[in-house]
C-alpha cells in the first residue's frame, strides 16, 4: 500500500510565461523559472545555492518590460544530472495575483 505524502504548498504553482527567469543581483546570475506561485519559485540554476540562504533580485520576462524586484529564501536544492541546481525559494512576501499575472503562462485568479 502506498501513502501519498501530505501537501505542503500553501500556494497553487503554475506554468511561466516563456522566458521568465529570476535575475539575480549577483552570482549566480540568472535562474530559469520552472514553476511560479504567489509565495514562491522553483528554478534551475547554474551554480549551487544553499538552504535558508537570502537571495535579491528580479523576477522578469526577457522578451518584455515585466519586472519585479522581490527577495527570496532558498528552501530546498539539489544538483541534477545534468550539472545544474534545481532550487525552490520563497519570496521574502507573498505577491498579489496582480503581480504574479505577468509571470504565468495562464490567467491567475484574485
Amino acid at each position: 500500500m502506498t501513502v501519498a505524502a501530505p501537501e505542503r504548498r500553501v500556494a497553487v504553482r503554475r506554468k511561466p510565461a516563456v522566458g521568465t527567469v529570476y535575475r539575480f543581483d549577483g552570482p549566480p546570475g540568472l535562474g530559469l523559472i520552472w514553476n511560479i506561485s504567489k509565495t514562491g519559485i522553483s528554478m534551475f540554476l547554474s551554480e549551487p545555492a544553499a538552504v535558508g540562504d537570502h537571495l535579491a533580485g528580479w523576477l522578469e520576462v526577457e522578451e518584455g518590460d515585466d519586472m519585479l524586484r522581490v527577495g527570496l529564501r532558498v528552501v530546498h536544492a539539489r544538483r541534477i544530472e545534468t550539472g545544474d541546481y534545481f532550487v525552490g525559494a520563497a519570496f521574502d512576501r507573498p505577491l498579489s495575483a496582480a503581480e504574479v499575472r505577468p509571470f504565468v503562462a495562464a490567467e491567475v485568479e484574485d
